[in-house]
């Protein structure tokens, strides 16, 4: 049994040829006050979500969430990520709505329990402190 990506298991679970794969998934993690003017940037600046679909188009590959956050950094720096309407006014995709569509997309054997849930990777599980023994009684000085 081979392990499923992100762009099989949701062509699979939505009915869809993979051709669409990237165009659907761009419509459901775009930020909602994106989605009423993106096709004015689209029209005026062919490549303005350029950046976003690259993200796409990397994370389609993946097998694991845990992958996902060396490609949301990479897109948090990618040059075409820069001016004003993509970082005040959030004219892009949105990461955390991308990285919860792929947690809920990928066999929950490829996503662990509360792995990136705050955006950052779990590396050590905290330890319970030790209770100090209570002292039964003081010793006179």
């Amino acid at each position: 049994m081979s392990i499923s990506t992100f762009e099989e298991s949701f062509c699979e679970q939505h009915g869809l040829e993979r051709e669409r794969f990237a165009r659907v998934v761009f419509k459901q993690v775009l930020y909602r006050r994106a989605r009423a003017v993106a096709w004015l940037f689209a029209i005026f600046n062919g490549d303005y979500f350029a950046a976003d679909y690259e993200l796409i188009n990397a994370v389609s590959q993946l097998s694991r969430l845990r992958e996902f956050n060396h490609e949301a950094e990479r897109f948090n720096y990618h040059p075409g990520n820069r001016g004003w309407f993509r970082r005040k006014l959030c004219i892009r995709i949105s990461t955390n709505r991308l990285r919860q569509l792929i947690k809920a997309t990928l066999p929950p054997s490829s996503v662990i329990p509360n792995e990136m849930d705050a955006g950052t990777a779990i590396p050590f599980e905290s330890a319970p402190v030790p209770k100090e023994p209570k002292a039964d009684f003081m010793p006179n000085i």
